[in-house]
């Protein structure tokens, strides 16, 4: 269409001139007429036939527009197949500032595409590294002694020409070097429910005061145990003023400066799954003490993130409350510090259950989920069938109910969420009423845990479902 307008313009400007060396033409006439006592009619006729052929010389004919082919729908793309910018995608430097404007640091893309404090590292304590980094030119941001976790580690920031591993592993020992790492940023494990899983589960977001919300809950939905269990959130801030959380045992601690801008979406959504009660929501565990340790700040008004210097004193305050059983529905890249936080965490006989990460099947590995003994889940829809962006992979240990989930959210609402995030709180609420009637003998546990699980795919554990789907009773 838009070549034949073209053409069309080009065909006027063309007949335009046309008419205006015509014109010129008849002037011309006129003129020499007035002349004609000097020169004869053959003459005049013979000038003028000269002027009209010098026009046509410099007005060539138009060419032929192209043939073509008629427009059909069904050769664009299937629209489903279309990839878009995802709404949680950030820039490459993001200015985290506090609520008066100020920037606290810079959380930056850093190898591998993965994210990070710029300039912040964090190390197992030694009081010749410390030294040694020092005459370097590294600023000691804390020294902290991790009581329940028996670590110490120096946390540091260090000039341009250091920040990268090999600058720094150059001024330390091997045995050093072994325990180094960025102060890596761990991101919130779920996603909004798009239209399509929307309509596969034929469900609708709705407020908490709708007169329709007990129709949205299924009807064989129940809680896991009525026990008065601990569960430990590593997560965002919770509002603990909505209506489905009112009546909940929250205890909560902030681990970030007081002047941040703090997210609470994510863990209210999360300690909605385990203790939300109203009319829509059933907790599945309506009698659990939850300790919240805050560590998200908010990236963008998609996503969030937290640093693993903070993450690392929320586990640290959990273990010293006597909480056991850990979910961090967050995930981000492998970290030595993060390794060996855990470790130490689960020595003390901890459970953690981590997000399996929401980059979909084609994804590496993320980190928490994939350490040796984190339990890892990831997420399916009503109809046991794997949510489209759920990572997959050896380190999968069971799937969960995690697409198009009830879940408590900002404004009072109650919506839909999906996401290993949101699966996760399943797998966590089951270890904790199996421990409370086990005991602390983990194998034990994972025993009773694996018979209750359903082998959706491969005979035996498979890189989708893990072991098996953990339903909800």
């Amino acid at each position: 269409m838009k070549r034949f307008i073209n053409y069309m313009l080009i065909l006027r400007l063309n007949i335009n001139m046309k008419i205006f060396f015509k014109s010129a033409l008849l002037l011309a006439a006129f003129s020499l007429s007035t002349q004609a006592q000097q020169l004869s009619t053959g003459n005049v006729l013979g000038q003028i036939s000269s002027i009209e052929r010098t026009a046509n010389d410099f007005i060539k004919p138009l060419e032929r527009p192209p043939v073509l082919a008629p427009f059909a729908l069904s050769t664009l793309p299937d629209i489903n197949s279309l990839e878009t910018e995802p709404l949680n995608a950030l820039p490459t430097s993001l200015a985290i500032t506090n609520n008066v404007g100020e920037s606290l640091w810079l959380d930056v893309e850093v190898e591998n595409g993965w994210r990070a404090v710029k300039g912040q590292w964090l190390l197992l304590a030694n009081e010749l590294s410390k030294q040694r980094l020092i005459e370097h030119g590294a600023i000691i941001i804390s020294e902290s002694k991790y009581s329940a976790l028996d670590l110490a580690l120096l946390h540091f920031n260090v000039p341009e020409a250091l920040d990268s591993k090999q600058a720094l592993t150059n001024l330390l020992t091997v045995k050093e070097a072994a325990s180094l790492a960025r102060n890596h940023i761990y991101q919130a494990q779920n996603k909004a429910t798009d239209m399509a899983e929307a309509s596969a589960n034929k469900t609708v977001a709705i407020k908490a005061n709708d007169k329709n919300e007990k129709a949205m809950v299924s009807s064989s939905a129940s809680s896991v145990c009525d026990l008065e269990v601990k569960v430990g959130l590593v997560d965002s801030a919770i509002d603990a003023n909505h209506s489905a959380l009112k009546q909940a045992d929250i205890t909560a601690k902030s681990f970030l400066p007081d002047t941040i801008n703090q997210s609470a979406q994510h863990g209210t959504a999360i300690a909605s799954v385990l203790v939300g009660k109203s009319e829509a929501l059933i907790p599945l565990l309506p009698k659990a003490k939850v300790y919240s340790a805050q560590v998200f700040y908010q990236q963008s008004d998609y996503a969030q993130g937290a640093t693993l210097s903070a993450i690392i004193t929320g586990v640290n305050w959990l273990l010293e409350q006597n909480v056991k059983v850990i979910n961090m529905s967050l995930a981000g890249p492998d970290n030595q510090i993060l390794q060996r936080v855990l470790t130490a965490a689960m020595a003390k006989g901890a459970w953690v259950v981590a997000a399996a990460g929401n980059e979909g099947p084609a994804a590496p590995a993320m980190y928490p989920a994939a350490y040796q003994d984190v339990i890892a889940v990831s997420a399916i829809d009503k109809l046991q069938q794997p949510y489209r962006w759920s990572n997959r992979g050896d380190y999968i240990d069971y799937a969960a109910l995690g697409v198009n989930v009830l879940t408590a959210q900002s404004g009072h609402r109650i919506g839909r969420e999906s996401g290993t995030s949101i699966a996760a709180p399943h797998i966590t609420a089951h270890i904790a009423c199996l421990t409370a009637v086990y005991g602390e003998d983990k194998q034990i546990v994972l025993t009773q845990l694996n018979k209750l699980a359903v082998d959706l795919g491969p005979k035996g554990k498979d890189p989708i479902y893990g072991v098996g789907a953990i339903l909800r009773p």
